[in-house]
């Protein structure tokens, strides 16, 4: 009897996730309240501020900034990549004030495309479509832009918050969005939710999915790629999602230039679909696309774990 009452008790659920620290959402309610009635001249003065605070108190991000620029730049001296460190939370926060007054403020983004010519390839290919995107500009703006233009459904994919408050904040933000534009779909990428089998589906239908190709996160499984000496840390998720639907696979970057302005980079097609191709030789193409954008704009690329490292030199190792 007793073992019976054992076998029937539920399995011990995981403790909720902490809703504090600078992953909790009391931050961003506390900025939607200031920024209800300060002047935008003035937040982006204070944001200035406080960013040099978060920077120095931010002990792990700042050292896993630091460590993935002198993977990018080993042109940076330490002072100059100590420095460049601030410039990668400041933008970060730039970015972010930027989408609180777009989906809290109804402000209007300004923006542009770069290779149109690839833009209007992609948007013309009858069947379905993967765009390979980064942590870079912001990731929800972006979407949102991408699926006004695209007059296509476009199925976004994005990782859960790291705090359950902060996500039910996020979804909310977010499904309002999708009641604005009918043609965006956000979908989270949840442990054991079978995702990958839905996005092959989706595709399978003939329409387009975004997806995160440049970040490692607890419950996504890694590949550890090199090019030109820099040995990156991928997900390998999306490569294997190319590699099994078969579709056209498009690089797509998101790029600040300015208050609420923001430019569409896209590239050319790296992968047609028309012949099968190993996930491992996918990363091959697309990591060298990825490495040429964060070498050139590593202010705008958001990750903030260790996901790169510089090859180590062996010339002098001879004895």
């Amino acid at each position: 009897m007793p073992a019976e009452e054992t076998a029937k008790e539920p399995p011990p659920q995981a403790p909720p996730r902490r809703n504090t620290g600078l992953h909790g959402a009391f931050w961003t309610r506390f900025l939607l309240k200031l920024m209800r009635f300060l002047p935008v001249r003035l937040c982006l003065l204070l944001n200035s501020f406080v960013v040099w605070v978060i920077y120095l108190l931010a002990r792990p991000q700042r050292q896993a900034v630091l460590e993935n620029l002198q993977g990018l730049r080993p042109d940076f001296s330490p002072l100059r990549n100590w420095l460049a460190g601030y410039q990668v939370f400041h933008q970060f926060a730039l970015t972010y004030l930027d989408r609180l007054w777009h989906m809290h403020f109804g402000r209007e983004v300004r923006w542009d495309i770069a290779g149109l010519e690839h833009f209007e390839e992609m948007k013309a290919h009858p069947g379905g479509v993967l765009v390979f995107t980064i942590h870079s500009g912001n990731y929800d703006i972006g979407a949102t832009l991408f699926a006004q233009k695209f007059g296509r459904t476009m199925h976004m994919v994005r990782a859960p918050e790291q705090t359950d408050e902060l996500q039910e904040l996020r979804k909310a933000e977010l499904k309002r969005a999708e009641q604005e534009n009918p043609f965006l779909k956000v979908h989270y990428n949840e442990v054991d939710s079978h995702l990958g089998l839905e996005l092959c589906r989706i595709l399978m239908a003939g329409e387009a999915v975004a997806v995160q190709g440049d970040r490692v996160v607890t419950g996504i499984s890694p590949i550890e790629m090199e090019d030109e000496g820099v040995t990156f840390l991928i997900p390998r998720g999306p490569l294997v999602l190319a590699e099994i639907s078969r579709v056209p696979c498009y690089p797509i970057f998101l790029q600040r230039l300015s208050f609420l302005k923001y430019r569409i980079v896209c590239g050319p097609c790296f992968y047609e679909g028309k012949t099968k191709v190993r996930a491992d030789d996918l990363g091959k193409v697309w990591l060298p696309i990825m490495h040429r954008f964060v070498h050139e704009h590593w202010d705008q690329w958001f990750v903030f774990e260790k996901l790169v490292k510089q090859k180590a030199n062996t010339d002098s190792e001879e004895a």
